[in-house]
């Protein structure tokens, strides 16, 4: 009985990933449009500056370019489902902020897909030690920032510092 119970919930939860095209949004999850674009930017920047004035580094300012890339790279791992720095097409962050035409180097991409606002993952990404690096590293003169939401509520999120002053370490 115990088996024919599983098989039957087994069944039914499987089932019910089938349905319609009804998306339901995680509770709780913030609702971002795209006019809110500027001030999600401004949050980021400015907190990363506060950040990297703590680490005695110069701030970056914010870029057009390097956050039309950012923007590009949000909305294609939002389509593929997996956050990483491979566009659909294999483009690199290199290929893409060219493609946006920011004329110095890339200096670091970061990336998220979280239902967290801007700056829950900008905290969870100063947690790897690794990526906090990259928001410090003192080649970055450039920032841009974007992102992406689904209709559940999740948000990939894409950060991506270049420097103007020729090659990047």
């Amino acid at each position: 009985m115990l088996r024919v119970l599983t098989a039957g919930i087994a069944v039914a939860l499987c089932l019910s990933g089938c349905g319609g095209s009804s998306v339901q949004r995680v509770p709780g999850a913030p609702h971002l449009r795209a006019s809110d674009l500027d001030e999600v930017q401004m949050n980021m920047l400015e907190s990363v500056n506060d950040m990297r004035r703590l680490a005695g580094v110069a701030p970056v300012a914010l870029s057009p370019e390097l956050s039309r890339a950012a923007a590009a790279q949000a909305a294609d791992i939002s389509a593929q489902k997996r956050a990483w720095a491979w566009g659909s097409d294999w483009s690199s962050p290199y290929a893409r902020i060219a493609r946006a035409g920011y004329p110095g180097q890339l200096v670091a991409e970061l990336y998220s897909q979280s239902f967290d606002t801007e700056l829950e993952t900008l905290t969870a990404w100063l947690q790897d030690e690794a990526w906090a690096e990259s928001i410090r590293d003192p080649a970055a003169t450039d920032l841009g920032f974007a992102f992406h939401q689904d209709a559940s509520g999740m948000i990939w999120w894409v950060l991506t510092l270049g420097s103007r002053g020729g090659a990047a370490q």
